[in-house]
């Protein structure tokens, strides 16, 4: 009989059985991060409010796996649930979807509203599954492209410093105002969502964060994040204020002065979103300085609430009574 449990430290010679489609280049580094290490079995216990590791449960029959999924809580509200990681047999979709719905009504039972994933285009069966028998509607899609070993040139108009907690407010808006608007209602993040995770340390993945600041001024007109999981990977990922005129090439330089004070071999990688109103700009200088598409990732979302219907302006008279009456609700 099929059940599905939390995975532990213990279960690590388990997930040797996971290797052959896997596909990790590091498969000790992958196991050590969905583990969480000796902690990440009392963690499950936790109220959702205080969730900030992976979580990942194993679907079982007769002592073989078949399948794998590992979610974790957006930063800043963790009634947003992020499914990183799912891995299942070959073809066998089911034991996909009942993992998803495991999930969905674990979490959902905790509080949670919103599941989000990111699945690569090219994997069309699965995309049909969460859309078609999970629930998830096709919000987006993000890119990954990465860098030519080219040199690149520093800027010395722009002034960059690290991000500071008071710097909170100012880079919410900027993210809030460049999201599209037919996207905001789904993709608005609230500014807990920039703070620093209170046990970010127990992450293995490393984040740095950083603003540009206006010339002259002390006004903050964007904001770009390096991460990395293996210390070899380095993704970059910017927002700025629609109006401003960015030069890519310097913070592309920047990044790989910070990268570089921490090692010398690295891969670079530059992440773009269509849902934000700047991503066109982005890609553009992308695709003209040499950079290549790796990944595109479409995004599902699926919440536990209704987008409240947008009148038009006829319809709004119509609702408060007409034109020429006295409005009544």
């Amino acid at each position: 009989m099929a059940v599905i449990k939390k995975l532990n430290y213990f279960d690590k010679p388990k997930l040797k059985e996971l290797s052959p489609f896997l596909n990790y280049e590091d498969e000790n580094l992958f196991i050590d991060i969905i583990t969480n290490g000796l902690p990440g079995h009392l963690h499950y216990y936790l109220p959702l409010k205080y969730k900030c590791l992976n979580e990942s449960y194993l679907l079982e029959d007769n002592q073989k796996i078949l399948g794998l999924i590992t979610v974790n809580t957006f930063s800043g509200n963790p009634y947003k649930i992020n499914i990183s990681q799912l891995f299942f047999i070959e073809n066998a979709y089911e034991v996909a979807q009942q993992l998803i719905e495991f999930v969905i009504s674990q979490y959902g039972a905790m509080g949670a509203h919103t599941f989000y994933i990111l699945v690569d285009d090219k994997y069309t069966e699965l995309s049909q599954l969460f859309m078609n028998s999970c629930g998830f509607r096709q919000c987006s899609y993000e890119q990954i492209w990465e860098s030519p070993k080219t040199s690149l040139k520093k800027c010395k108009n722009i002034t960059y410093r690290r991000f500071k907690k008071s710097d909170i407010h100012e880079v919410a808006d900027i993210y809030n105002d460049s999201v599209l608007t037919h996207f905001k209602p789904t993709l608005l993040r609230e500014e807990a969502e920039f703070k620093e995770p209170i046990f970010s340390g127990l992450k293995y993945a490393n984040e740095y964060r950083y603003v540009i600041e206006e010339p002259g001024t002390s006004r903050i007109i964007a904001y770009f994040k390096i991460s990395t999981a293996d210390n070899t990977n380095y993704t970059v990922d910017f927002n700025y204020s629609d109006g401003y005129e960015i030069d890519f090439n310097s913070i592309l330089y920047f990044a790989k002065r910070e990268i570089l004070k921490r090692t010398r071999k690295f891969k670079l990688f530059i992440k773009t979103k269509n849902y934000i109103n700047t991503n066109k700009a982005q890609k553009e200088f992308l695709q003209e300085a040499g950079f290549k598409c790796i990944s595109t990732k479409n995004l599902f979302i699926k919440d536990f609430f209704k987008i409240a219907k947008e009148y038009s302006q006829e319809e709004r008279y119509a609702v408060m009574g007409g034109l020429h009456n006295s409005p009544s609700f």
